[in-house]
């Protein structure tokens, strides 16, 4: 298990751990759905599996209402999971999710921080993604970080479509 993004710390701009600058990137993507709806769907932390194409299975494996600590499980298809942590939790506002252990992923830690807010008659979202890149990751870096990328990309539009759907059926 490491412990390398949770003492990551940005610089300039640049997120660095020990001298290595991280992989990342930025999504920001106009939702058509007021804020509070675009929360509803981020903010069921356990059952991420019925809007993110990618997860397979989720489940919370902490007790009580999700808040800062919260943890759960994600299965990925083909192959793959993570245990993940909420590490900031600000409702209709921000929710950082620290990916802290990973099995049979190029990865071996990452930081998915969400941040919404209100925008014309819908909800901003930029999401901001650092990793971790492991042995089997750092020998397929380019290969990687298109995957990275592409399943990224592929939750946040899961989670347009679900929180559109949501709001016209409202």
């Amino acid at each position: 298990m490491s412990s390398g993004i949770r003492s990551a710390r940005y610089a300039l701009g640049v997120l660095q751990r020990k001298d290595t600058e991280l992989p990342q990137f930025t999504i920001t993507r106009q939702i058509e759905a007021p804020i509070e709806t675009v929360w509803e769907v981020l903010h069921d932390f356990g059952d991420i599996q019925r809007w993110s194409p990618g997860v397979t299975d989720s489940e919370l494996t902490s007790q009580g209402p999700v808040s800062e600590g919260s943890t759960r499980h994600c299965d990925f298809k083909p192959f793959g999971g993570v245990n993940e942590r909420v590490d900031r939790h600000e409702s209709n506002e921000r929710l950082t999710v620290n990916i802290y252990e990973t099995f049979k992923l190029p990865i071996s830690d990452a930081i998915a921080d969400f941040n919404i807010s209100p925008h014309d008659d819908g909800t901003e979202l930029n999401l901001h993604y650092s990793y971790t890149l492991n042995r089997m990751g750092r020998l397929v870096k380019g290969s990687t970080d298109k995957q990275m990328r592409k399943g990224i990309d592929g939750m946040v539009n899961g989670l347009q479509r679900e929180s559109e759907r949501i709001a016209t059926s409202a």
